[in-house]
């Protein structure tokens, strides 16, 4: 009995020692985000997007919902990505469900720059494909941005004001989308798979959206937030959130003017 005391004191007392040693670890990590650290781009990355659509009227009665969801991969030659199994699905006000595949966009492969945003981008892209087949290459492209261009300036519980963000973008010549009073914050840090994460939460209010097309314009306004996990390992990125709400008004010719509410839903998740 008394060797089993012994040997039980042995291993608490180890436990304790291992609890305490990585009680320090995660305060050193709570000091500042590593300095340095960059992303490993020769190791190939893949994950998969989900976006959901949500109309609705403005008194809050649903309209429809437009699923599109694809696989990414980066860390390709030369920096590239690719996309497959894109898919966009939907359903009505009447349940009517549709799915279809996006063989257009099967390995697509592109290098992520602010080339993406001009309209010489998707000359290969189906006109009537339309914006929401576009914010799938624009907000791969923000997630990551928020989760590295300002990784040296990021505090502990402190909102970091992302001047450089609040700009407007323009949308592949169809339109503008000004960005304002974009806050990022290093909210704290998690572990997954024994490996640990920093927490990054973002948001931007108010900001303006103007589309123009051939016979279709739309204005309004947009508030979009969530949250980013980076690796502390080796930054990349393990999972990322986006919830946005926008009202538009919208002209189309020949048809009354509509004024709508819309939620959208973005999650990331990496599979490889």
């Amino acid at each position: 009995m008394k060797t089993l005391f012994v040997c039980f004191t042995a291993a608490f007392a180890l436990a304790i020692n291992a609890t305490n040693a990585q009680r320090k670890n995660f305060i050193e990590y709570l000091n500042q985000l590593p300095e340095g650290l960059v992303l490993d781009n020769s190791k190939i990355r893949s994950y998969h997007i989900t976006t959901d659509y949500l109309d609705y009227d403005l008194k809050g009665n649903f309209l429809r919902k437009t699923n599109i969801a694809g696989d990414y991969t980066c860390g390709l030659t030369d920096n590239s990505v690719r996309w497959n199994n894109v898919f966009v699905s939907s359903i009505n006000d009447l349940g009517q469900p549709y799915s279809k595949k996006q063989d257009y966009l099967e390995n697509y492969t592109y290098i992520p720059t602010t080339e993406i945003l001009g309209k010489d981008f998707f000359s290969k892209m189906p006109e009537d494909e339309g914006m929401r087949m576009k914010n799938l290459f624009w907000d791969m492209f923000m997630l990551q941005g928020i989760a590295y261009w300002y990784w040296d300036s990021l505090k502990l519980n402190h909102d970091y004001y992302a001047e450089g963000l609040n700009t407007s973008v323009n949308l592949a010549g169809k339109g503008t989308f000004k960005n304002n009073d974009f806050k990022i914050k290093w909210l704290g840090i998690t572990s997954i798979n024994n490996e640990i994460y920093a927490i990054f939460k973002y948001s931007t209010m108010n900001n303006k959206v103007n589309v123009e097309m051939e016979n279709l314009t739309m204005s309004g306004r947009s508030h979009y937030w969530g949250e980013i996990y980076v690796s502390l390992e080796d930054k990349h990125i393990e999972y990322a959130t986006l919830t946005e709400d926008v009202i538009t008004d919208l002209m189309i010719t020949g048809q009354p003017r509509q004024i709508g509410y819309g939620v959208r839903h973005i999650t990331l998740s990496r599979t490889k």
